[in-house]
């Protein structure tokens, strides 16, 4: 899946590599009493970590993550890097086959060998 409206409308119809639904795992909190998935996919806009910009329609907050990335073919991590331990195995059991990732993760950790990448994590 690739992400982004703008590569949906002008090569939709000839290339099927374009999926018009891109999901984003979002974690399920209130904001205001409602959920911020709700939030999301009926104002198209990320009230508590992004106000005042507008997501694409297209763009929807899924708050199950396996059900965000069933099947999936390409994944951008956009998160704190401390959450991986706890969300890659369920990342990694609902992928699809070959199944590539783009990391926008920064810092490093520290591992048993010393310091290691965010992507060789993710990798792994």
């Amino acid at each position: 899946r690739i992400v982004g409206e703008n590569v949906v409308k002008p090569h939709a119809e000839k290339c099927a590599v374009f999926d018009h639904e891109v999901k984003m795992w979002v974690y399920e909190e209130e904001v205001d009493g409602q959920k911020l998935t709700e939030i999301i996919n009926t104002k198209h806009e990320n009230v508590k970590y992004l106000p005042g910009h507008r997501l694409p329609e297209n763009v929807v907050a899924v708050p199950d993550l396996a059900a965000a990335v069933k099947d999936a073919t390409v994944l951008i991590f956009v998160l704190p890097h401390q959450f991986l331990p706890r969300l890659l195995p369920v990342i990694k059991e609902n992928l699809a086959p070959g199944a590539m990732a783009v990391s926008l993760i920064k810092g490093v950790d520290c591992g048993e060998d010393g310091l290691e990448l965010i992507s060789d994590k993710i990798r792994a």
